[in-house]
C-alpha cells in the first residue's frame, strides 16, 4: 500500500544518507535522526496499540479506550444507539458488543462490549494537547478485517486542528472509518473519520470531542448535526477564536443579536451550557436549533460575566460566514 510504501522510503533514507541529512515532511524540515527518534517511539508503543484496535460491525474499525471494554470509534461507523453488533478483536476473536451513543457534528460514536473482561485498553490523549506538527500514527483495517494481512500502520504528523476535526497526513484508506490516531506515546487522540484525494487529506474526531460529550455519549444520546440550511436558526453574529470562548467581531444588522444588544468585543463562552471554543463549534450549537426556538448565551462584556435567552432568526444567504 502507498502508505506503507512512504514508511519503507523513510528506512531507505536512514539506510543511505546517514544521520545529518535533512528532509522535509509536511512542510517542515526533520533530519535523519528524528525519524530513528520516531521509529522507536512508534515500535515501543506498536504492540498494545495494535491489540487494542478492534474491528467494529461489517467493515469499519475502533480501539478499546477501557478494562471494561468500552470502544471509540465514528459515529458512521456505530450508527444509532441500543443496536447489536459484533467486534472483532486483533486476534481474530469475534466478541458481542452494542452502539452506545453517537455525536455526529465531529463524527463520534462510542461502543461497549458485552463479553466478560479485563480488556487490554490504549489511555487517551488529554484535551487541548494536540498540536499542528505533531508527530502521530494511525490503525486500522482498511477494507474489513484480514486475517492474512493484519492491521495496517501509518506513519505522519497533525497537520491541523479544531474543536471537531483533526486532519493528518496518516493516509487513509476506506474500512478505516472509526480506527484510532495515536500519538508517540501510544495515547489515542483521534478516530479516523473520512478521506479526501491528498495524501494528506485525512480527517479524524479529535479525542477532544469525546472528552467534551462524554457523558451524553456514555448515555447512549444521539447527538445531531446542524438543520438544513434553510431551517437552522441564526443568531447573527461573526467570531473569532478567543482562549476563553469565540469574541465577537461584526454583529448583524437586523439580526437576533442586533436587536438584543450583542456588541464587538463580547466573548461568547456557553451557548445552553455548552462551552463553545471556536467559530465551528458555534455555528453547530446554533445550527441544530431551528429558527424561532430559544437558546440562552452566557458571555462576557468588559470582563463581567452576563446570560440572555434569545429566540433565534433566519440565515439568508447575504449572511454567509456569520453563526
Amino acid at each position: 500500500m502507498k502508505s506503507l510504501t512512504r514508511v519503507a522510503f523513510w528506512m531507505v533514507l536512514l539506510v543511505v544518507w546517514g544521520g545529518g541529512m535533512s528532509v522535509s515532511v509536511s512542510g517542515e524540515s526533520a533530519t535523519v535522526v528524528d525519524f530513528l527518534e520516531t521509529q522507536q517511539r512508534v515500535q515501543k508503543v506498536l504492540s498494545h496499540a495494535m491489540e487494542t484496535t478492534v474491528g467494529v460491525g461489517d467493515g469499519g474499525s475502533g480501539v478499546i479506550v477501557s478494562e471494561d471494554g468500552l470502544v471509540l470509534t465514528a459515529a458512521h461507523v456505530s450508527g444509532s444507539p441500543g443496536r447489536n453488533i459484533s467486534c472483532r478483536l486483533s486476534n481474530g476473536e469475534v466478541v458481542r458488543a452494542r452502539t452506545l451513543g453517537n455525536f455526529e457534528y465531529a463524527d463520534a460514536g462510542m461502543v461497549q462490549l458485552l463479553e466478560d473482561g479485563p480488556w487490554p485498553f490504549s489511555p487517551m490523549g488529554a484535551r487541548r494537547t494536540i498540536h499542528a506538527g505533531d508527530w502521530c500514527f494511525a490503525l486500522g483495517h482498511p477494507g474489513g478485517y484480514d486475517e492474512d494481512r493484519g492491521l495496517v500502520l501509518r506513519v505522519g504528523k497533525v497537520i491541523y486542528t479544531r474543536s471537531d476535526l483533526l486532519r493528518s497526513d496518516c493516509e487513509l484508506l476506506r474500512g478505516d472509518s472509526g480506527g484510532p490516531l495515536f500519538n508517540l506515546k501510544g495515547e489515542v487522540i483521534g478516530i479516523h473519520s473520512r478521506i479526501g484525494e491528498p495524501f494528506d487529506d485525512n480527517y479524524h474526531s479529535p479525542i477532544d470531542a469525546f472528552h467534551k460529550m462524554w457523558e451524553p455519549l456514555l448515555a447512549g444520546e444521539e447527538l445531531p448535526n446542524s438543520r438544513p440550511r434553510g431551517n437552522r436558526g441564526y443568531l447573527g453574529v461573526v467570531t473569532e477564536p478567543h482562549d476563553q470562548g469565540v469574541i465577537v467581531v461584526q454583529v448583524r444588522e437586523d439580526t437576533t443579536a442586533d436587536s438584543a444588544g450583542f456588541k464587538v468585543d463580547d466573548i461568547i463562552l456557553k451557548i445552553d451550557g455548552y462551552a463553545v471554543e471556536d467559530t465551528s463549534e458555534l455555528r453547530w450549537v446554533i445550527g441544530k436549533n431551528a429558527p424561532g426556538e430559544s437558546i440562552r448565551i452566557e458571555y462576557l462584556r468588559d470582563g463581567q460575566r452576563a446570560e440572555k435567552t434569545v429566540e433565534l432568526g433566519t440565515i439568508t444567504s447575504r449572511r454567509r460566514g456569520s453563526s
